[in-house]
């Protein structure tokens, strides 16, 4: 499938269509960056004295649990320092991710173009960052996300790769069953993790119920845009020192269902059925 052509207009088109979202696509798109300098070095000149313990992610922190203690040990404290070592390769750094553009460098966003694939978006409101929470990942080559899972309350995903290449694992939802689904934290009335990990996926020996899946693996290069339906499940492993950037998307297509999925949450604040 051609996505472009296809669906010239992304969402707008498919509503007005009657069709349903594709399965994850990708197409090109390099203009996501509008900047004579670049992203990296705007972040450094920028946001380099942020600490580190600081960065917080749309729905987390991107320096959290046992990272926090994983800089310590290698004596990174800011993110101008992070991300000096990492242009530098010389030593093994933590990914950091879910770095919070909204958050935690705001000057960025008149820089940031999204593709007009991932539009139209009704969450790109820094107010509703815990929805749509455009995000940086910064990671060097062999890091990787590690834990199979689905984005929260069945948001659609857009990712953009800025640099280096990043290889994803998904599958359709329709494999739930087979994925080992456990409660995540954020969201523990959901099952929208998994027991899994990327070095897992291709152990059929020890996962056998894997053979029933229908995995679709990609790579996506820089310049290269990834669709990503609501509820499909994903992880990702960076082939070479990698930036990307995600976005979680809410429109027609999907806002009914993401209202449902927040209802599921109203008993447990109520102290109902924990």
């Amino acid at each position: 499938m051609n996505f472009e052509q296809t669906y010239p207009n992304g969402f707008e088109l498919k509503q007005k269509s009657g069709f349903q979202l594709p399965e994850p696509v990708v197409f090109n798109y390099s203009n996501l960056w509008r900047h004579e300098k670049p992203l990296l070095d705007v972040i450094k000149d920028t946001y380099g004295n942020r600490q580190l313990d600081t960065l917080g992610g749309s729905y987390g922190w991107s320096v959290r649990y046992q990272q926090a203690a994983e800089y310590q040990k290698i004596n990174l404290h800011t993110l101008g320092a992070y991300l000096e070592a990492f242009s530098e390769g010389d030593i093994t750094l933590p990914y950091l991710r879910h770095l919070s553009i909204h958050r935690a460098m705001p000057a960025l966003k008149a820089h940031i173009h999204d593709p007009q694939q991932f539009s139209p978006n009704w969450v790109t409101h820094r107010l509703l960052d815990k929805l749509g929470g455009p995000e940086l990942f910064i990671g060097q080559q062999g890091t990787s996300f590690g834990q199979l899972h689905q984005d929260q309350v069945s948001v659609h995903v857009g990712f953009v790769q800025l640099q280096g290449e990043k290889a994803f694992t998904l599958f359709p939802p329709k494999d739930t069953a087979y994925l080992q689904s456990t409660p995540g934290k954020e969201f523990p009335y959901q099952r929208r993790n998994s027991k899994l990990k990327y070095a897992d996926l291709n152990d059929m020996e020890q996962h056998p119920e894997l053979r029933r899946t229908h995995p679709v693996k990609l790579v996506l290069k820089p310049g290269q845009a990834l669709l990503m339906p609501a509820d499909w499940w994903h992880t990702t492993l960076n082939l070479t020192d990698s930036v990307s950037y995600s976005i979680r998307i809410v429109n027609r297509s999907n806002a009914l269902k993401v209202i449902s999925r927040y209802a599921e949450g109203i008993p447990r604040l109520l102290g109902i059925g924990r």
